[in-house]
């Protein structure tokens, strides 16, 4: 069923109230990005545009409002820096995924505006399944329009994830959702769940800052940097086990850089990891059921 222009609407209303108490404002100014610097993720985008056409763009893209991930090409010298630099990340991200994803199947959780997604598709997987919950998957779908890549696009959480609807993936990219999460341990095991025998996890999170405090997990009942979904933060130490007792083996941590500014200091970071069995008294597939 088709969703009508005012539940767009009011989902993008529910995201603009917390990135308004967040950073002060519910549409933030995007990050001035040079068009030639900006990944083109499809052919299909017009190079020039008529005075019209152009303002169609521009409307459209301030109807979907705040913009957090970018930057995205859109056509012309219309460009969608965001607030965040995605492609920032991925200059470390990047150096962790395979020139060539083909024949992979990956999932994506927590999307966003599909970012990482649409640089999957890049690389040439076979398919790639985005999921995210909130208003930002309506960013996801516009630019999915313009640049055809393919991906899958779903206006689910975790939760909504199973072996029977999608199967099992090679590649699981999840980033910035862990301590968003009142569940954790059932996003893990989910996680866990849904990834095949040879496959492996790039698994992204907020971290807590202080190397004194690797061992323990904070948890927030307020908000951190006005931010009410902020749960759960883990020092490194403690989001290794946490991976580790829900199935998988760790190899290595990368990527890490200094986080927003908040009531505590904390660091953003990725885990690579592979599937092996849980915790003896965890099941990863029955253990998500219960926990979800």
């Amino acid at each position: 069923m088709a969703v009508g222009k005012s539940a767009i609407e009011e989902s993008l209303e529910s995201i603009r109230d917390a990135v308004r108490k967040q950073l002060g404002v519910g549409r933030p100014e995007a990050v001035d990005v040079p068009p030639d610097t900006v990944t083109r993720f499809s052919k299909d985008c017009e190079p020039s545009f008529t005075p019209e056409r152009r303002a169609e763009f521009v409307d459209r893209a301030a109807e979907l409002d705040p913009w957090l991930q970018g930057p995205f090409y859109l056509g012309g010298d219309l460009i969608i820096g965001g607030t965040w630099r995605c492609d920032h990340r991925w200059i470390g991200l990047g150096a962790e995924v395979s020139k060539s994803l083909a024949g992979k199947r990956v999932l994506d959780v927590g999307s966003n505006a599909g970012y990482d997604p649409f640089m999957f598709a890049l690389r040439g997987a076979q398919e790639i399944v985005a999921c995210e919950p909130f208003g930002y998957h309506h960013q996801a779908v516009f630019l999915e329009s313009l640049y055809h890549s393919g991906v899958q696009f779903e206006n689910i959480g975790w939760e909504c994830l199973t072996n029977e609807k999608y199967g099992t993936f090679d590649l699981i990219h999840c980033n910035g959702v862990f301590y968003h999460e009142p569940n954790p341990m059932g996003l893990l095991m989910r996680l866990r769940s849904m990834l095949a025998p040879d496959g492996e996890l790039l698994f992204g999170s907020m971290m807590l800052g202080e190397p004194e405090q690797s061992e323990y997990v904070r948890f927030i009942p307020g908000s951190y940097f006005g931010d009410e979904t902020w749960w759960f933060v883990p020092g490194r130490l403690a989001m290794r086990w946490m991976l580790e007792v829900t199935g998988f083996r760790v190899a290595y941590s990368f990527g890490e850089w200094p986080g927003p500014a908040g009531e505590f200091p904390v660091v953003n970071g990725y885990f690579r990891a592979t599937g092996v069995d849980p915790a003896p008294h965890l099941d990863p597939v029955r253990g998500s059921q219960l926990l979800a």
